[in-house]
C-alpha cells in the first residue's frame, strides 16, 4: 500500500498501519472475523424486532456497533 500526500491531508504515520494489520490479522486468525460477519448479516436480514424480546440482544449489539463508531 502506498499513501500519495496532499497538501491538506498529511500522510499517515506508518506504524498506524502497521497496528491496524496487525489487529486484522489478530481478529481474522482468532475467528472474530467470522462471528462479526454473521451478526452483521443477522442485522440486515432483521427488519422487525421480536415482540417476545429475544432479539433484545441483536438490537443491543446493533447500538453497540453504532455507539463505537
Amino acid at each position: 500500500m502506498s499513501f500519495v500526500s496532499r497538501s491538506d491531508i498529511p500522510i499517515p504515520d506508518r506504524r498506524y498501519s502497521a497496528l491496524h494489520v496487525a489487529g486484522a490479522k489478530v481478529v481474522h486468525k482468532s475467528g472474530i472475523a467470522e462471528i462479526l460477519d454473521k451478526l452483521l448479516e443477522d442485522l440486515e436480514r432483521t427488519e422487525v424486532l421480536s415482540s417476545d424480546g429475544s432479539s433484545a440482544d441483536l438490537l443491543h449489539r446493533a447500538i453497540a456497533m453504532v455507539v463505537m463508531q
